[in-house]
């Protein structure tokens, strides 16, 4: 369903396709949906709504940016946080449980420099690609290529762009193989607004999920059930993933 701003007695809302309201004309700005959720201002203060017309938030906020990833930045006297989609403030945090700072979408982010606290650091870069493990699933080899252009699919990137991403994956299953994982899974983010591509070296926990493919049950397991050893583990391999694409 798409929703459309629309002005009456000079206040703003949205209605739908059928020209239906789906909340009151109450503000005094509202901005487009993103990911379901939209922002709303009443005098100088900023919220959002979800697309049922409700407030998911208190109208507080002197900031808010559009939703990304599943959150909002939001400020307030000064502070910046995060919102989810249910309006909670929340912290977004590493599998070291650090947290990590950044606005907007976090791929873009992490492309950017603009992350902080991101686990392994950059193990591959150019003007392109970057290559990091995931910084919140402590699964060890669990890669992540992203790209600096915010799109959501190869169908928006050129060419030479997607042989770029092929080089670098074939690279990426190079290195793990030689670290010794023999069977690697490959999955592209057909959800995000930001393109990714995610390598995992399958393990035999994985395999009561399915032979280890469905990556949503995985990722849940690993970050409720991994021992902190395990997580320093997974640095460990990162550094080793690192040194291999550095010498190869």
């Amino acid at each position: 369903m798409l929703y459309s701003k629309k002005e009456k007695f000079g206040k703003w809302g949205f209605v739908n396709n059928n020209g239906e309201p789906i909340c009151d004309f109450i503000y005094d700005e509202v901005r487009d949906f993103s990911e379901g959720i939209a922002a709303v201002r009443i005098n100088d203060k900023w919220g959002y709504i979800n697309e049922s017309g409700r407030q998911i938030c208190e109208i507080r906020y002197d900031a808010v940016g559009d939703f990304q990833s599943k959150l909002g930045v939001v400020e307030k006297e000064g502070k910046k946080c995060y919102l989810n989609q249910d309006g909670d403030e929340v912290a977004v945090t590493n599998f070291m449980n650090e947290e990590m700072v950044f606005e907007g979408c976090k791929s873009c982010a992490i492309g950017n420099h603009t992350i902080t606290n991101l686990p392994g650091g950059y193990l591959y870069e150019d003007d392109f690609i970057n290559v990091t493990i995931d910084p919140e699933v402590p699964i060890r080899g669990f890669i992540v290529i992203g790209i600096k252009k915010h799109v959501s699919t190869t169908t928006q990137i050129t060419r030479n762009e997607r042989i770029q991403i092929e080089d670098i994956t074939n690279k990426v299953k190079r290195a793990l193989e030689y670290l010794g994982a023999k069977n690697i899974l490959l999955f592209e983010d057909g959800f995000s607004e930001h393109y990714r591509r995610w390598i995992i070296p399958s393990d035999d926990w994985m395999f009561q999920f399915g032979r280890g493919k469905n990556l949503k049950q995985i990722t849940m397991y690993a970050k409720k059930n991994m021992t902190d050893e395990q997580k320093k583990e997974c640095l460990l391999f990162a550094g080793k993933v690192k040194s291999f694409l550095e010498l190869n």
